[in-house]
Parts: C-alpha cells; sequence; structure tokens
C-alpha cells in the first residue's frame, strides 16, 4: 500500500499526547520492546510509553545504520572503511539480525557459494566462523582438512554454526574499525525530522536505559528488519502483496492485499541427549496452533507445478543430500547447527538442530501497520506457535522407532539463543515493507522460464549479485505465490532510492522488490550485498552532495570485492576480479548466453576482440553487445581490425594485441607490456580494458 499523509502509529502517537496533556514541548510515543515479549502475560507490559521531551541529548555522526541485521552490519563496515563516522541502532542486544538475533545460523544461500557468489566481506564471515570452530574443537580426522567445513553437517546450508559464533564474528569484524563507531544496542528509532526532502535528525530510544536521544547524521540507511523508518520518513512503500494490474507479474492477485506478508517465525535450537526428561509445559494454546497449523513431518511439493508431491519426513538420519538444499527425510539434521560425528575428544560437542519448520511458522497475522499492542499480541501469539510445536515434538510427534509417540529426550536449549525461554530474541522476518522505487524487480525479470540465457534480466545499474529460488512462505491472507527457480540475478540500484527523500536508502530487505520477488531478495548474502551497497551509496552521495551515477558506485564496489555480474568461476579474491567485473558491466568482457563461465585464463577469440572494439568505441550506452559478425564487419569496415590476403576474419581464432591496429583506433587505448608472444586471456584484457570504458 501506499503510505498515508498521516500513517496510523503517528495518529496514535498523538491522540495519545492529547488524551494524557502532553505539554507542547513534548511528544508521547508507544514503542514495542520485542526482545522483551513473552508467550505468557499481558503484551501491554511490552509496549512502552515514552515521552520525549523538547531538548534532548545528541549524537553526530556521518551516516546512521538503524539496524543492525545483516545489511546493517555490512554497510557498518563498509561505511566504517571508508573512512566515515557511523552511528549502528539495534532493538535487540545482538548484531546479525537473522542469522543471530534470528536465530537462523543455518545460512540461506546457493550452491554456488563455495565458489562465488558472495562479497569479499561476507567471503571474510564465513572463513572466521569455520576459524571458530577449528581453533574450538578437535575436528574429526575425516575433516581436519576440509576448507569447507559445516559445523552441523546440516542439509540447508554449507555453513549451520550456533549464533552466538556469528555474534562473535561480527564483533571481531568490527573491532578493528571501531574508532569512528558509535553503536547503540537495545535501542529503536522512533521518529525523523524530515524538511526540504532531507532526513534533518533522527529521535532514538534506548530501551534497556529509558533514555530518549537524538542521532543527527547526513545520510541515513534503513536496514531494520521491517522496514521501519520507511512510515518514519513519509516515502511511498508497500506492504503486503501487490495487484497483478500493477506489476503484471503472472502470480501475483487480482487486487492488492496489505495483509498477505510472507510468516515470520520464532525458531529454537534443540540438543538429542539419551535421557528422557525434558519436556516443556503445554503452552498456551497449544491443541489450536496443532490443528490450525496441522503440525506434521509431511510437506506436499505440489504435482500440479510439476513437483514430487507428498514427501513424509522422519525424526532422524542421514541421507545424502540432494540439489536445491534438501534431504530427502531427515528434520534433525535439516538445519543441524552441530554435528557429532565432526567432532573427537572429550570437549566434542552433542548434536545440535535449529528447529525452523514451516509447520511452526505464524502466518495468520502480519507485524506491519499494526499499532503497538496490536504488534506485542501478534509477537506472543507467534511465540506460543513455536513452544507448541516443540511441544508436539515432545509429545505427540510419531516416533522414527514406532515405539510410541514423542521425543522428551530432545532438550530444549536456552543459551543457544541467549534467551529465558530459548525463543530467538527477535522473530525470523521474511517480508519487510518495500519501498515504491522506479525500478522494481519483478517475477519476469528472474525467474528462469522467463529468461533466454543464462543470466536473468540485465540492470545496468547492477549493484551485486544473487541466486535463491522464489521462496514464498505463505501467508493467512490469500496467498497465491509458489516456489520458482530463477537464473543468477543482480540487485539494480534503483531498487534502494526511494522518492521524495534524498538522504536515506534501503539497506537490507525493504528494497523494491515485489511480494513474488522479494522471496528470492530475503537471504543471508543478498542482504549483506545490500548493505555493502548502500554504504557506498551513501558514501559517494556525501562527497558529491548528490546521489552519485551507477558507475562510480560499481567502480567502488568492484574494488571491494563485490560482484556485479555473476560468473560460477570468478573468485573475489582473483587479481582480475574488479577488471572483469566492470569490463563485463560495460559488455566488454564477452559474456557468453549458455553459461556463467568468465574463464579468465581462456585465449580470447578475434570474434570476442572485434566485440570489445564495438562496444568501447561503436556502440549506444547501455546497449547490448551486437552479434558477433556486426562487430566484427565494424572492426574491419573501420580498419580496427583486419582480414587476411583471403578477405578471412577468422572469428574462432585467438586474439594477440597485434591483431588490432591501434594508430586507427578513435583513442589510444592504455600501454600494454607484452608478456609472452601467445595469445591474450581474457582476464589481460579486463586488465587493460578497465580504464578505457
Amino acid at each position: 500500500m501506499t503510505l498515508r499523509r498521516k500513517p496510523l502509529l503517528k495518529w496514535l502517537l498523538v491522540a495519545l499526547a492529547a488524551i494524557t496533556g502532553a505539554s507542547a514541548q513534548s511528544r508521547i510515543y508507544r514503542v514495542v520492546d520485542v526482545q522483551s515479549v513473552r508467550a505468557t502475560g499481558d503484551p501491554a507490559q511490552w509496549v512502552r510509553t515514552v515521552q520525549a521531551p523538547e531538548k534532548v541529548a545528541e549524537v553526530n555522526c556521518d551516516i546512521l545504520v538503524a539496524g543492525g541485521g545483516m545489511g546493517g552490519v555490512a554497510a557498518a563496515m563498509r561505511a566504517l572503511d571508508r573512512g566515515h563516522t557511523v552511528c549502528l541502532t539495534e532493538a535487540t542486544d545482538w548484531l546479525g539480525g537473522q542469522m543471530t538475533a534470528g536465530g537462523v545460523a543455518a545460512l540461506d544461500e546457493h550452491k554456488f557459494i563455495e565458489l562465488t557468489g558472495g562479497t569479499r566481506t561476507y567471503y571474510e564471515l564465513r572463513h572466521r566462523i569455520r576459524r571458530h570452530y577449528r581453533e574450538r574443537f578437535t575436528l574429526a580426522p575425516q575433516l581436519a582438512g576440509r576448507i569447507d567445513l559445516n559445523p552441523g553437517a546440516c542439509y540447508v546450508s554449507s555453513l549451520c554454526f550456533e549464533p552466538r559464533v556469528g555474534v562473535q564474528v561480527i564483533e571481531d569484524m568490527l573491532a578493528t574499525r571501531k574508532a569512528k563507531l558509535q553503536r547503540f544496542m537495545r535501542t529503536e528509532i522512533i521518529d525523523l525530522d524530515v524538511s526540504g526532502g532531507v532526513i534533518q535528525s533522527a529521535l532514538a530510544y534506548r530501551l534497556d536505559r529509558g533514555e530518549v536521544f537524538r542521532i543527527r547524521a547526513r545520510f541515513v540507511l534503513d536496514a531494520t528488519e521491517l522496514g521501519d523508518l520507511l512510515p518514519l520518513a513519509r516515502v511511498p512503500y508497500t506492504a503486503g502483496s501487490e495487484p497483478r494490474s500493477e506489476t503484471g507479474e503472472p502470480h501475483a492477485g487480482e487486487k492488492a492485499n496489505p495483509a498477505c506478508v510472507q510468516s515470520f517465525t520464532y525458531p529454537f535450537a534443540i540438543e538429542r541427549t539419551a535421557t528422557p526428561a525434558h519436556g516443556i509445559a503445554k503452552p498456551p494454546e497449544y491443541e489450536s496452533f496443532r490443528d490450525s497449523q496441522r503440525f506434521s513431518f509431511l510437506l506436499t511439493y505440489p504435482p500440479e507445478l510439476g513437483w514430487k508431491g507428498p514427501v513424509q519426513y522422519v525424526m532422524f538420519g542421514e541421507d545424502p543430500p540432494i540439489p536445491n538444499n534438501q534431504s530427502p527425510a531427515s528434520f534433525f539434521s535439516w538445519r543441524r547447527l552441530l554435528a557429532r560425528k565432526n567432532f573427537t575428544g572429550a570437549d566434542a560437542p552433542a548434536d545440535l538442530a535449529l528447529i525452523n519448520w514451516p509447520r511452526q511458522d505464524y502466518s495468520a497475522e502480519s507485524l506491519l501497520d499494526r499499532n503497538p499492542l496490536d504488534i506485542a499480541r501478534v509477537l506472543q501469539r507467534a511465540k506460543r506457535a513455536s513452544l507448541a510445536f516443540l511441544y508436539w515434538l515432545h509429545t505427540e510427534v510419531p516416533r522414527d522407532d514406532r515405539q510410541g509417540s514423542g521425543y522428551p529426550e530432545l532438550k530444549l536449549r536456552p543459551d543457544v539463543m541467549d534467551t529465558d525461554d530459548g525463543l530467538s530474541k527477535y522473530p525470523y522476518i521474511r517480508e519487510s515493507r518495500r519501498l515504491k522505487t522506479a525500478v522494481t524487480v519483478i517475477e519476469q525479470d528472474i525467474v528462469a522460464e522467463y529468461q533466454t540465457g543464462s543470466r536473468a534480466r540485465w540492470f545496468g545499474d547492477s549493484v551485486g549479485t544473487a541466486f535463491y529460488m522464489v521462496d514464498i512462505h505463505p501467508c493467512g491472507a490469500g496467498e497465491r505465490g509458489r516456489m520458482m527457480m530463477p537464473r543468477p540475478f543482480q540487485i539494480p540500484m534503483g531498487t534502494m532510492i526511494p522518492q521524495r527523500i534524498r538522504n536515506l536508502l534501503a539497506a537490507g530487505k525493504n528494497i523494491g522488490v515485489t511480494h513474488v520477488t522479494n522471496g528470492a531478495f530475503r537471504l543471508h548474502p543478498v542482504e549483506w550485498n545490500v548493505g555493502e551497497a548502500a554504504a557506498v551509496i551513501a558514501s559517494l552521495a556525501l562527497a558529491r552532495g548528490s546521489l552519485p551515477p551507477p558507475q562510480p558506485v560499481q567502480e567502488e564496489l568492484a574494488a571491494a570485492g563485490v560482484p556485479l555480474v555473476w560468473f560460477d568461476d570468478l573468485p573475489v579474491d582473483h587479481p582480475a576480479f574488479a577488471a572483469i567485473q566492470l569490463t563485463a558491466m560495460s559488455r566488454i568482457y564477452p559474456l557468453s548466453n549458455t553459461d556463467l563461465h568468465a574463464a579468465p585464463d581462456a585465449p580470447v577469440t578475434r570474434a570476442e576482440a572485434a566485440q570489445a572494439l564495438f562496444m568501447l568505441f561503436a556502440a549506444k550506452p547501455g546497449s547490448p553487445p551486437p552479434h558477433a559478425d556486426a562487430a566484427i564487419s565494424v572492426a574491419v569496415e573501420h580498419g580496427w581490425m583486419a582480414t587476411d590476403h583471403r578477405n578471412w576474419f577468422h572469428p574462432d581464432l585467438p586474439f594477440h594485441w597485434t591483431d588490432w591496429r591501434e594508430e586507427k583506433l578513435p583513442f589510444t587505448l592504455p600501454p600494454v607490456v607484452i608478456k609472452r608472444n601467445g595469445p591474450v586471456t581474457r582476464a589481460e584484457l579486463a586488465q587493460r580494458l578497465v580504464k578505457a570504458r
């Protein structure tokens, strides 16, 4: 939906101020302390009434990053690396968002991730997590030399681990950058002062101290889990699903449905023990949740969509994984965080699993654009749903051994989530408010059946790449979306830029995608990439005095190890990474329509060399490369390249620098040091031409 002129929340705040007789020098706000919500008790106790006086303490920084999740942490790091002072706020007492406070320490990634498809800092994060387990425990002999250690040997990801390890790694990464960082944990942004199309300041509330203060920042990044700053900034946004008439998506609904927001979840962790004495008390509304959410290990993959149909999972097992991050049978191993078989010695950890199963999702109500009391009540019911699922696991799930029902030997581990109820500090949020932007990524832009080549739709303003299925966890309000496989796709810069406000960017799940495509953009590495890109855009905007065009942003991102074009064989530490990414964005670098290979060490053909010249000297900005025959004709006609005495061009022969008649080119190319007489490689072509674009 489009934001109303006076949002519901602000109307309620003004009304409350009038009722309580607050003076003109103060404002009254109602804030939900999400981390404190529990499954029992009056929800009103977790709604804080905050009176903000006219004069409050102030802090200053270049960039305010609201939200310390995956996007927020990545944004803060990149901004700090670029020399800016940063204010980072986070509602919980853990940084890391969906990876830590949201409990999902089983990274939702793609099957290329061990080779490519993440940013350099994202790979550093993964490397540090693995290093922790190598240093903390003794690995089983068969894993001692494995570079792709998966502590949990889980099926959903190639890297599953304990959430608090993710927190510690983030803290370690920030420690080297802390000089210019002001961090405010347990803090919510409750208001924005906007004038002249610019956010002048943000009013913040510290939940743990009951203090109100003001942050004056030159640029603001919204990396909150729910896009909380969008209504405060009064920028147009969407909540829920759009109508087909607006997006043109075949799988959008007929009408707009603000209530149709992907379900959210409170994950928890359980340890497998030998002692059947770990059951929990029956939670409130147990039977209601058990029956309405159809607790089961049976998942149905609709055969009408060409899928397998019903699949009955079992509690335990070690079946080999199959494509698309699936296991044929085992529930416990799906998101196992620690696998006992991976370790040896007296301190080897027990089997520990993260429980984040579709049947425990809470889909009945959305959190978006609700009054604070409703939000607290919805959060409480979502906690009850997860605890009800745990109780079902303890008491009613059919046992694999067919010896009755329930597994009371599964021990809830509150220490894993660092909470007294064992549930994550913050719910795992799949769908946020989303900006209405000039560029919106729709189903047809990424889904495989609409693509003619190996990659999804080309975006000339790409600031990153991603690859994950359109994974829709249904809402409780007429969901029509379905799972679909995409081609590897790009993240357009235009999806991050709001209307009306000049110093605000989306830096998380709140970018300009649809309800359908959000299902592919909401994952850990994508959100991290968005945050890095937002920081670079903001940094350049501060230097220029206005938002930059895509090219300088892309240059900075490529230099920082952020992929702009999807390749399956170009790691971020390749010496020609930036040059290849940038020349690929300019269509100078050879791009195949049938594979995803950069093949940096492969020889360039004469046809590819002709296409490179065409894109440098003859193509209109933003135009796709021509057919090879057309590029060859132009190169020969202008004398840029020659044919032999029979008038043959030999397009498939390897290219040598001497094949170009450089004295006839429209401008002089950067000089080249010829290291050998043999053919030019693709990496060498990129490294020479990157500055000539």
